[in-house]
């Protein structure tokens, strides 16, 4: 079950490398007012609208890995703390993926709003990202720890 655990924090930590690629790409037109440069907007839409035409497989890691720290939990594989924490920390990711970065990823993948408003929703999701980097390193860390890494 640690195997599939860590397979699934793995992709989990792979997609969002790509999407915080993609924010510190725009990261330095963030004080402006101005759209995004073409060759910054249009890699970021594409990549979002390929990534979102099955958002499933993401949705499908984030209850596998839910499951797993489930099993934890019903089963006492790890301390009572261990599987809570990862517990608390991977809903808040849920929530976090699927109320904020899904929707807006699929809506600016679409490529049907304007330059400006693609650009502050690709603003928009650096928040998002970066909650979502620090719940996934701390749930990787919890998860080591207890494994005895």
């Amino acid at each position: 079950m640690l195997i599939t655990l860590f397979l699934c924090l793995g992709f989990m930590m792979a997609v969002l490398y790509i999407d915080l690629m993609f924010d510190v790409s725009a990261l330095p037109y963030r004080s402006s007012k101005a759209p995004l440069p073409t060759e910054v907007l249009d890699p970021i839409t594409h990549y979002y609208g390929r990534i979102t035409q099955n958002p499933f497989v993401l949705m499908f890691v984030m209850l596998t890995t839910t499951l797993c720290i489930g099993s934890q939990i019903l089963y006492g594989l790890a301390p009572q703390w261990v599987g809570w924490s990862s517990l608390f920390l991977m809903g808040l990711s849920m929530v976090t993926g699927t109320l904020k970065v899904i929707p807006t990823a699929q809506r600016l993948g679409s490529a049907k709003d304007s330059e400006d408003v693609r650009t502050r929703m690709v603003h928009s999701m650096l928040p998002a990202h970066l909650i979502l980097l620090v719940n996934i390193l701390l749930l990787t860390a919890i998860q080591f720890s207890a494994a005895g890494g």
